[in-house]
């Protein structure tokens, strides 16, 4: 097995006499996709927020390419390649999509937004903006302003973004939330494409999707890791079953 991109070694996060992540420890692999799910209340964004660097651990460490990252906080992580969308992407509803990821793009590159113009010309900045739009499903859409965009469209347009800064870690908190059933399955295929170009670490409550698109899922109940591994292992898991699939154990 791979030395792990991301390794948590007894995470834990405590608000008040609420244990919200309990001695979490979990490896996400290089090029993986690996899935988080748990029910409402387990610590799935306790952990995800842990790992962006928004909330420090009270006990445990975080390492990220086999240096310890516990003590950074998000600029630092951002610098060395870890992205969660909301904290990298703001989407301007008046620009296009397109001008939206050709900023992202010129954002990565160290010149800063009040230089949007040459943004709107410069091909070295669009052309990598509409391949972005194009791995994500918005290749039709380049032209739209993001206002006029639906909801799952924006999702995706966010992800576009994220994907423009070139990250080595892309955290992706529900990108589901909020769609509709046939916005959810044309996202998962782009999802999918992504496997093996970015590393991914997934927090998703649509299971369709997860066992779709994941190498490996962790599954949290009550702040702890119940089980980890491949779809079918996680299907089969009577204590999975149990507390988060809503099944009995047979």
């Amino acid at each position: 097995m791979p030395e792990p991109l991301l390794e948590t070694r007894g995470l834990t996060r405590r608000f008040g006499g609420l244990v919200a992540t309990g001695d979490v420890s979990l490896a996400i692999l290089p090029g993986e996709l690996h899935a988080l799910i748990g029910p409402n209340g387990a610590g799935k964004t306790t952990l995800i927020a842990q790992l962006a660097g928004e909330l420090s651990p009270d006990a445990g460490a975080i390492f990220f390419a086999g240096s310890d990252i516990t003590g950074l906080g998000v600029p630092a992580r951002v610098a060395l390649g870890i992205a969660r969308s909301f904290q990298i992407t703001s989407i301007f509803a008046e620009f296009t999509a397109l001008d939206n990821v050709a900023l992202a793009v010129q954002a990565r590159a160290g010149h800063s937004f009040r230089f949007w113009r040459p943004a709107r010309r410069d091909p070295e900045l669009r052309n990598p903006a509409r391949r972005l739009l194009a791995e994500i499903g918005l290749a039709g859409r380049a032209d739209v302003p993001a206002a006029s965009l639906s909801h799952g469209e924006r999702r995706a347009l966010e992800i576009a973004m994220v994907l423009a800064t070139r990250p080595r870690l892309l955290l992706l908190d529900e990108p589901m939330a909020g769609m509709g059933l046939e916005e959810a399955e044309e996202l998962v295929p782009h999802l999918a494409a992504l496997k093996g170009k970015v590393t991914i670490f997934l927090v998703e409550h649509d299971m369709d999707a997860v066992f779709a698109l994941a190498d490996r899922i962790t599954v949290l109940a009550n702040g702890r890791v119940i089980a980890s591994g491949g779809a079918e292992y996680i299907r089969a898991d009577p204590e999975v079953r149990r507390a988060y699939l809503g099944e009995e154990a047979a």
